[in-house]
């Protein structure tokens, strides 16, 4: 007798095991179309974009289109470096060389892919 599956199928893990309780619960708040909806953000600030841009970017430009209404929702900063490792991840971005942080250290530049 095998033991059941703990993700559903096509599911994946959304936390790791050594990751806090409220990680996990974190994790589990958020649902398909929240999923969605944070990756067609970080897909939107992409493509407006002329040339490749950091994840911390990503972070300004979601905070200013929120601001102006742009934004059904406000992600926080980790929502939208999950997304887009996950749109990374099913190959809609790319990595596009290195940009750096306010702080000045360097740091993956991101695309859309073509």
């Amino acid at each position: 007798m095998s033991a059941p599956a703990i993700l559903p199928a096509g599911d994946t893990a959304r936390a790791r095991k050594t990751d806090p309780v409220t990680s996990h619960a974190a994790a589990d708040s958020i649902t398909p179309e929240g999923r969605e909806a944070s990756e067609l953000e970080v897909l939107a600030i992409l493509a407006d974009e002329t040339s490749p841009i950091t994840a911390e970017q990503i972070e300004s430009r979601h905070v200013q289109r929120a601001w102006q209404g742009q934004s059904a929702h406000t992600y926080t900063a980790s929502r939208l470096r999950t997304a887009l490792k996950q749109l990374a991840d099913d190959g809609h971005v790319i990595r596009d060389g290195e940009g750096r942080t306010k702080s000045g250290r360097r740091a993956a530049t991101w695309r859309v892919a073509s």
